[in-house]
């Protein structure tokens, strides 16, 4: 078998496995039919930690509170769930994206159609991270699409990437919100990540996704593995509406065991947790829930994460003021 026969093959088994992605997340676009991951990581190693703490931190006017995606070569995954980043790197100086791709245009109302809403689950489920006057929590505008950037580090593995493409593409099936990759970025994730920027329409920051360690980030040193939050501003109806937000990833003991099925599900489900904290959703102070505050390992949407989620991507058009 000759080179150019050799570099065939590659080709039509790569087009194979993106179409499978392709039906996958076709699936998780459906919110009736989405596939929760269920493998359960196992058992901590003697010697290692076992629940872990997960903290939420919002960014905001009053202060509130990756991964590493190499733009080299694209993991076929992440090729898939947010294109070729070879066209798109943002500037986060300049708070702009360099050559963006085109999104989906915006024809009125959602970007996404509404999750179903489920049964109200008990108080002790679910929470939020900030409510307006009325009880309601504060939101995306889901008429809006949610824009993020990846910190790129050169110690986090390929499968890191697959985790976080997956945590994103669950995220948005579950809130009906809709996430655009508006590339890479070299910003060093902070606490005061947002404060001080003006935050008139199409002037926040994407989401900020950044893998970093104990040593840049101290908030993470312990056993927390990651924080995460969102960034509000005012909206045109005076209610406060979500307009951005960072997470922060412990590449230390997150990704310690990354290379295996339980690792990427782990680091999976802490993304999502994390991402879930960037939507506008609190601890729960059920053990049940994956946005409980300390982890022991759960992959899989509790009841009261699926409302949650599905009512912070279900509140109204606005956008900020």
């Amino acid at each position: 078998m000759n080179r150019d026969e050799r570099d065939r093959q590659r080709r039509e088994q790569d087009m194979l496995r993106r179409l499978e992605e392709l039906d996958r997340l076709d699936a998780l676009a459906r919110p009736d039919e989405v596939a929760w991951p269920t493998r359960t990581p196992s058992p901590p190693r003697p010697g290692r930690r076992g629940a872990r703490t997960i903290t939420a931190v919002v960014v905001a006017a009053l202060a509130v509170a990756g991964w590493y995606l190499g733009p080299s070569l694209p993991g076929w995954v992440d090729y898939l769930v947010h294109g070729d980043p070879d066209f798109r790197y943002y500037d986060a100086a300049a708070n702009r994206t360099a050559n963006p791709a085109p999104a989906a245009p915006v024809t009125g109302g959602r970007v996404r159609p509404a999750v179903p809403l489920p049964d109200t689950p008990p108080d002790d489920r679910y929470a939020w991270i900030a409510t307006q006057a009325d009880g309601t929590p504060v939101r995306f505008d889901p008429c809006e699409a949610v824009h993020y950037v990846v910190r790129t580090r050169a110690d986090v593995p390929p499968e890191a990437q697959e985790a976080l493409s997956r945590a994103v593409a669950s995220v948005a099936a579950a809130s009906g919100l809709a996430f655009v990759f508006d590339g890479y970025t070299e910003e060093v994730p902070t606490d005061e990540r947002g404060r001080g920027r003006s935050l008139a329409s199409g002037a926040a920051p994407p989401v900020l996704l950044a893998w970093t360690d104990p040593v840049e980030t101290p908030a993470l040193d312990g056993p927390t593995l990651g924080d995460g939050g969102p960034l509000f501003a005012p909206g045109r109806d005076g209610r406060d509406v979500s307009v951005s937000g960072q997470v922060r990833l412990d590449t230390v003991d997150l990704l310690r065991d990354i290379t295996t099925p339980e690792g990427q599900d782990f680091a999976q489900s802490v993304i999502m947790h994390e991402l879930g904290h960037v939507l506008g959703a609190g601890h729960s102070e059920s053990d049940d829930e994956l946005m409980a505050e300390r982890t022991d390992g759960r992959t899989s949407l509790g009841e009261g994460d699926r409302y949650a989620f599905a009512v912070l991507g279900g509140g109204p058009c606005g956008g900020v003021g």
